[in-house]
């Protein structure tokens, strides 16, 4: 049976919505009819949020009139014509797209060919996955596959960013985003470009979902940093060249550590050698911009560039600056003497973990709160922030299990039915931050509470009306509407907010590493270390250059029983302490919860009579 054509007539001065179903992104086709030789004959806007579909284009420059991009005008010839919008004039993420008759058309044949993740032959089969069947926890597939779309919708190529100054009225996307791609950008729609925070969350949910192909993006975007670090200073970029904030020289002290934490995520995903000898000078450079900013008397880093992820405060002995410094310095010095002797280079290992020691000991010294179990935004305020306490927890700031408890409970203190408000940005939920603070809970040993978030928030972004329904949002007001950032730069203009913006990727990672619990945590180094949080049963797999990684694991009742696969020449660890099993069987062999396993493929864990701590 031939299949029939949807055909549209439209006359003079009518409209019609089209819902693509998903969030898309790329260049509109569409065959025009139209007996009219005045020009333009119809228009074309494209909106996220079924709440801005009109006959206007959602915002991709905020100004007070939210209508900056308007709409894109469309003349052809008298007669019957193929019309594919030009090449700058690629749309970066959609799901709606209304078309707005000037004078009597027919419009039949409406494509869009997809622009994001070009070099992927098939977007539908990603290299990880993850599932439980668990009738209660369906949100967490959905999450997980949520974070791997919105991801791969961030994948662009290398000449798509949004040129710079943007056209009013109207866009172009022909900016050059990094010195090659494709790349991983911060959002679909907007802002097209590298950032280093951003990367901190959707470097790993790339990574996790699309192996070769997320790996690729994430390395050109970390190139694309590299080029453009300070050779003197060692200091890396704020953001990359495709934004305002590169080409007004804006500098960032967070987001210099970000890159760092993701070059170093990077280099242990992937075990490759060559790439980190060719940038370990620039990996020092970038270690001694920390290590130099460090006072004599507390070894701590006074923040003097605070542009951050929007949020206001800071400066003094941020904590949030700290903490990532921490992080960056304690996690170089593991890989360096891991991997330095491997490679016969000489490194500055001892001298990183005494800094961040250093820096650890003055950080709780100066900025933790007994009475409020949590810590300040810096010594010279009572603010206790979201991101701060979220990166202390999840970076082991905290000196004892007893204090990363406490520290967990506090910051639910900021949380309501839809994810928590944060101090440090008034009337705002950022699912960036809040990633952050998902898999700190985790780090604090508790799974269910980091699932409650999970179902608040993420349940939110996906299940609100206001939403794609398939890919996750940059940020949202208290009261979950688009007004993220109101009155924090974005000029109360809801319809810039993004709605596919890879930093709200979180729940990707912490399931697959944390609940999975099968993580590759240093140089050519794993661990199995699964945490339920009420959860029964999960299968979960991803790909790396190194090999191969699955996990197959389900309670039922006290007994535990898994199966994991993991690439031969690599050393692991099962850890089952937070299982508190009496007997725990490694193929069949009683052993100790925790076991250190060398140059082994697959195994079978089993444990009996098991409750979870």
């Amino acid at each position: 049976m031939k299949k029939r054509e949807n055909v549209i007539f439209m006359s003079a001065s009518s409209q019609v919505s089209l819902d693509f179903g998903v969030e898309v992104g790329g260049w509109i086709s569409l065959n025009v009819n139209t007996t009219s030789t005045s020009t333009p004959q119809l228009s074309l806007a494209f909106a996220e949020s079924p709440s801005f579909v009109r006959a206007i284009s959602d915002d991709t420059g905020s100004i007070a009139t939210q209508d900056y991009d308007k709409a894109l005008s469309v003349s052809v010839p008298e007669g019957s014509t193929w019309y594919r919008v030009p090449e700058e004039r690629f749309r970066g993420g959609f799901r709606f797209l209304t078309i707005v008759a000037q004078s009597q058309v027919t419009v039949t044949n409406i494509t869009c060919e997809i622009g994001f993740a070009t070099e992927t032959r098939d977007l539908r089969k990603y290299a990880g996955y993850f599932y439980t069947p668990d009738i209660d926890q369906q949100i967490l597939n959905r999450a997980w596959y949520a974070g791997a779309y919105t991801v791969q919708t961030n994948i662009a190529p290398q000449n798509t960013g949004r040129f710079l100054p943007q056209v009013k009225d109207g866009w172009a996307y022909n900016n050059t985003i990094g010195v090659t791609g494709p790349l991983l950008i911060d959002g679909a729609k907007r802002d097209r470009a590298v950032w280093p925070g951003d990367l901190g969350i959707q470097g790993t949910t790339a990574f996790l979902a699309f192996g070769y192909d997320g790996l690729v993006a994430y390395k050109n975007a970390l190139e694309t940093l590299f080029y453009y670090q300070n050779a003197s200073t060692g200091r890396l970029p704020f953001a990359g060249p495709a934004t305002g904030s590169f080409r007004s020289g804006a500098q960032s002290d967070t987001y210099h550590a970000w890159s760092l934490i993701a070059v170093h995520n990077y280099a242990i995903f992937t075990g490759d050698a060559e790439w980190l000898n060719l940038h370990w000078a620039n990996i020092t450079r970038g270690i001694e911009f920390i290590t130099n900013a460090l006072d004599t008397s507390y070894g701590l880093h006074t923040q003097t560039a605070p542009n951050d992820w929007a949020r206001q405060g800071g400066g003094a002995y941020n904590s949030a600056l700290n903490a990532l410094d921490y992080h960056a310095l304690s996690s170089f010095a593991t890989l360096a003497h891991s991997w330095s002797k491997d490679a016969g280079i000489l490194s500055n290992a001892t001298e990183w973990a005494t800094a961040a020691s250093k820096l650890k000991r003055s950080y709780n010294a100066l900025l933790w709160d007994t009475k409020f179990s949590l810590f300040r935004d810096n010594q010279t305020t009572t603010l206790a922030p979201q991101d701060g306490n979220s990166l202390a927890l999840l970076y082991n700031l905290t000196e004892s299990p007893a204090q990363a408890k406490a520290l967990s409970k506090a910051l639910t203190k900021f949380w309501t039915p839809i994810g928590p408000i944060t101090p440090e940005l008034p009337d705002t939920i950022s699912p960036f931050i809040s990633s952050i603070e998902l898999l700190a809970h985790f780090a604090a040993n508790e799974p269910a509470r980091a699932l409650d978030l999970t179902h608040r928030l993420w349940a939110y972004l996906l299940d609100s009306p206001l939403m794609t329904g398939s890919t996750l949002a940059e940020g949202i007001s208290a009261n979950g509407s688009l007004y993220y950032r109101g009155n924090a730069g974005y000029k109360h203009d809801a319809a810039y907010t993004s709605l596919s913006h890879g930093w709200s990727t979180g729940p990707t990672q912490a399931l697959t590493f944390r609940v999975a619990g099968l993580e590759i945590v240093g140089w050519k180094r794993w661990v199995f270390r699964p945490q339920s949080g009420g959860v029964k049963s999960v299968k979960s797999g991803f790909e790396s250059p190194l090999g191969g990684f699955e996990v197959h694991w389900k309670k039922v009742g006290r007994s535990f029983d898994a199966v994991i696969r993991t690439p031969k020449g690599m050393v692991g660890t099962i850890d089952l302490a937070s299982w508190s099993c009496e007997t725990v069987l490694l193929n069949g062999k009683k052993v100790t919860v925790q076991r250190e396993l060398k140059g082994r493929g697959a195994v079978r864990v089993t444990g009996y009579l098991c409750s979870i701590v």
